[in-house]
């Protein structure tokens, strides 16, 4: 009887475990660019809706979002969660795109705001930012 335990017991924890991936939708976009004259970013652009599915799976390593152009950034470096004295959060990855260009990919939880979500993608010379909601 205790060998059918152990037996079962070691069947039960050497399946494997499936990755988790996060989901989550936009609501909307904003982006900056900066000056190659002056190396000033300029101010973000007006708010637009948009509604773009955006993925994070930490076993794959990858964040992609499904926009008119699919972006795919395989994660390179995890960083620590960051807590401004407001008391939101950001989670920070360094990427690389597709085409081998490195950036940032940042998820900021703004709890001053009633927990509003954002994804930040940060290049050298441009920025883009989505509102974000969680699926379930």
């Amino acid at each position: 009887m205790i060998r059918i335990l152990l037996l079962m017991g070691f069947m039960v924890f050497s399946v494997p475990t499936f990755a988790q991936v996060f989901k989550f939708k936009s609501t909307s976009f904003s982006s900056k660019i900066k000056n190659d004259n002056t190396g000033r970013w300029s101010d973000w652009s007006t708010l637009s809706e948009t509604e773009v599915l955006i993925t994070i799976d930490f076993d794959g390593e990858r964040i992609k979002i499904f926009s008119k152009s699919e972006q795919e950034y395989d994660i390179i470096k995890f960083f620590e969660k960051e807590v401004d004295r407001d008391g939101d959060e950001t989670l920070k990855f360094q990427c690389v795109n597709e085409d081998g260009r490195k950036c940032f990919v940042r998820f900021v939880v703004l709890l001053s705001k009633n927990g509003q979500r954002q994804l930040y993608v940060d290049f050298a010379d441009m920025m883009w930012m989505y509102n974000i909601y969680k699926l379930d």
